[in-house]
């Protein structure tokens, strides 16, 4: 199944619920192959890159995402690094301070 984002979500993609929404809506679509055309999408803002990712690591459907913008693209990779990171400072207990 293919479904475009400019015609989902618009060219600009600002609220976290809206992304929550449209994530929501994939999860529950019968088809395990789901291809997301991002074509003519402008924008992504963090706060929707970061549902959009953490979607991508619970979900078990296979995604695809193509005809990303650079925008876009450098976003999502930007959010997936911070998250990344985090995962590391919170396993390196060494380097936490506990504030009394």
């Amino acid at each position: 199944m293919r479904i475009s984002i400019l015609e989902s979500l618009g060219e600009n993609i600002f609220t976290r619920i809206t992304m929550k929404d449209f994530l929501s809506h994939i999860s529950k679509i019968k088809e395990n192959k789901v291809i997301l055309d991002f074509k003519k999408v402008k924008f992504i803002s963090r706060s929707c890159a970061d549902e959009f990712i953490k979607f991508l690591d619970i979900t078990k459907k296979d995604i695809e995402s193509i005809n990303m913008s650079s925008d876009v693209s450098m976003m999502l990779k930007v959010v997936k690094n911070s998250l990344a990171a985090l995962e590391v400072s919170k396993s390196d207990s060494s380097s936490c301070v506990v504030c009394e």
